[in-house]
């Protein structure tokens, strides 16, 4: 049976994180395939203005998953228009996969707010979950009390301690109004940055705190 991962995000922009992630699924859980799923707009907050458009966010995570073996990045959300809502996605691919294992991905900050999701039942009865965790003892426990409950309602759970660089997307955003993002992203996603003139020094995160650069 083939085993496909689904990794969905917001992806702005698209950061050695995500990819170190999506290698580590593929192989912690033996993918067969990575599906990997920008939104077009993300129920749970708003993108900040003068972010890219969809498409810009697409083609960025196209450049950056071409490092990922056996990932492949879908338009499913942005073609669907309107939310981008998990348990639709989940549906269509298991509509266009029905003899797959599907397994969504995400982080542990979500997996532990999976109830408040629109329609979480439906994800299970399409889906296994694939959850990143980091092993503080806090978190650790955290992510068994809910996976135990979960499984209580016949949620297949697969845990996978991670490693990944630690840099949210917001962070970088406010490095690359400050050009200084470059280790966290690839060679060909910060070009493509430069040529389309994204993250630009006068975005509204400019006047954001820095710590770290003053």
């Amino acid at each position: 049976m083939e085993r496909i991962g689904i990794y969905g995000g917001t992806f702005n922009p698209p950061h050695v994180g995500h990819i170190q992630a999506a290698k580590q699924a593929v192989a912690a859980l033996n993918l067969d395939k990575l599906v990997i799923i920008p939104t077009r707009i993300a129920p749970h907050k708003a993108l900040p203005e003068d972010s890219p458009t969809p498409r810009q966010r697409l083609e960025m995570l196209r450049i950056a998953a071409a490092d990922c073996p056996k990932a492949e990045v879908s338009d499913i959300e942005l073609n669907r228009g309107g939310v981008s809502y998990t348990f639709q996605t989940v549906s269509e691919l298991r509509e266009r996969y029905p003899d797959a294992e599907l397994i969504l991905l995400m982080g542990s900050d979500m997996f532990l707010c999976f109830d408040q999701w629109r329609q979480p039942d439906d994800i299970l009865k399409n889906a296994e979950l694939g959850v990143f965790y980091r092993g503080t003892k806090g978190e650790k426990t955290a992510v068994a009390e809910n996976k135990a409950k979960l499984e209580q309602r016949g949620a297949k759970i697969r845990l996978v301690e991670n490693d990944i660089v630690d840099i949210s997307s917001t962070q970088l955003r406010r490095m690359l109004a400050f050009h200084c993002a470059g280790p966290f992203l690839s060679p060909g996603v910060a070009a493509y940055i430069r040529e389309h003139g994204l993250y630009d020094v006068n975005a509204p995160w400019k006047n954001l705190p820095m710590p770290e650069l003053e």
